[in-house]
């Protein structure tokens, strides 16, 4: 919780701006009315992962066979809602990619690709339409922009299930779902687990499914 607690106060910080969008009049007060958009709170909170789906970190050494837990780094896909990304005007600050940007330019495209300051290769922003009335940051190679929750230790699961992706894009998915263990153990140099790739299946507090898809 405490972790929870000290993301919420940084983006207050991030934020440190003032938001009165009340009717003002008075043209010396036009800062005022400039807002700092951040990324939504995330839902999960890494000391309390009960029934839940997260992005995660870990490599194979993170595994504790004999107690049978992992050890994992909790990410967050940085999501923002659609209207402050909409109404977004020079002026108006926005975190992205845990750095304030000053917006000073607003590009939308007819797909609604929102570019923020010439995009992310000039140090500005780049954001697409997502799912449930959000945007989501994307960074150079399109991948999603994700923000570290915290760590934490889960059990794994008896009947624990392993899908994971090939070396090459068009190898065929594996789902491994007896001697995970051993599947895991003889991956070698394909012990990639991060938050653009993996996922995390926990059920009742255990780990019931590892998910790992291909990607450039």
């Amino acid at each position: 919780m405490k972790k929870i607690l000290i993301l919420a106060a940084a983006a207050l910080l991030m934020c440190a701006c003032n938001t009165n969008k009340g009717n003002n009049t008075n043209p010396n007060n036009n800062a005022d009315s400039h807002k700092c958009v951040s990324p939504l709170p995330a839902g999960t909170n890494p000391d309390s992962l009960t029934d839940c789906t997260v992005p995660a970190v870990f490599t194979v050494d993170n595994f504790d066979w004999t107690a049978g837990t992992l050890q994992f780094k909790v990410y967050n896909k940085d999501l923002y809602d659609v209207v402050d990304i909409q109404q977004l005007a020079n002026g108006d600050t926005l975190v992205f990619q845990g750095r304030k940007i000053v917006v000073n330019s607003v590009e939308k495209q007819d797909d609604g690709f929102i570019i923020v300051n010439g995009g992310i290769e000039n140090d500005g922003a780049d954001l697409v339409p997502f799912e449930g009335g959000t945007y989501r940051g994307i960074q150079p190679d399109d991948h999603a922009v994700y923000s570290l929750l915290g760590t934490a230790t889960l059990p794994l699961a008896n009947n624990l299930v392993m899908i994971d992706c090939g070396i090459e894009p068009n190898d065929p998915v594996d789902t491994v779902r007896t001697n995970v263990k051993e599947y895991i153990q003889k991956l070698d140099n394909r012990d990639n687990f991060n938050e653009l790739n993996t996922e995390l299946l926990i059920q009742g507090g255990k780990i019931t499914q590892i998910n790992r898809h291909w990607i450039p």
